[in-house]
């Protein structure tokens, strides 16, 4: 029972469109599946690390009015800077055989940072992670709830990428340029409503 909720609230956070969901979709586009998948992995690498965070009680640090602050600060800039890169980026429809192994660890490395520097993330972990807690003081169910919710991100984030993938031969470079600048301004206005929101 644990698992099942959790994997519905994992597959639930489809409904949130945040930054990564536009990350995710550029690299998919751009560069193929394997770009997708490894923003994907880097994505839910950096909710593993938030409920880490929230298991062994550094919640209280999180929610510091110092500390996300400068989280918000750090995760401001990030996006500020993508969305910068994509808004003059040029498009490039290419396959997945042209991504090495370094290419796939920068894509983890964006998926990972993008996510873990919004303190939004932290918010939403920390109400999953004290829900279940609370509903399931047993370890084991705990763990397993929580793990079904990790499983439910990344079945929606595949899902994402996999779309894509179907819709990539109906993209030309024009249309994926114009994408970008869009997605580069929602970066950018991302990137302003978190440094106003902790600000």
């Amino acid at each position: 029972m644990s698992f099942l909720e959790g994997f519905a609230i994992g597959l639930g956070m489809i409904i949130f469109v945040g930054p990564v969901f536009f990350l995710l979709l550029n690299s998919s586009f751009q560069w193929g599946s394997k770009a997708g998948v490894a923003v994907a992995l880097g994505i839910i690498a950096s909710d593993i690390v938030c409920i880490m965070l929230c298991y062994y009680g550094l919640s209280s640090f999180i929610n510091g009015e110092d500390n996300r602050f400068w989280i918000g600060v750090i995760g401001s800039t990030i996006l500020f800077v993508l969305g910068i890169n994509y808004f003059f980026k040029k498009a490039k429809i290419t396959t997945d055989v042209s991504i090495n192994t370094r290419g796939l660890q920068s894509f983890f490395i964006k998926g990972f940072s993008v996510n873990f520097f919004n303190p939004f993330v932290f918010v939403v972990w920390i109400g999953v992670f004290q829900y279940g807690k609370s509903k399931y003081p047993d370890q084991g169910l705990l763990f397993a709830f929580l793990t079904a919710v990790l499983f439910g991100i990344l079945t929606t984030d595949l899902l994402k990428v996999f779309l894509s993938k179907k819709l990539k031969k109906f993209i030309s470079p024009r249309r994926l340029t114009a994408f970008f600048k869009v997605t580069g301004v929602v970066l950018v206005l991302f990137s302003i409503r978190l440094l106003y929101m902790v600000w």
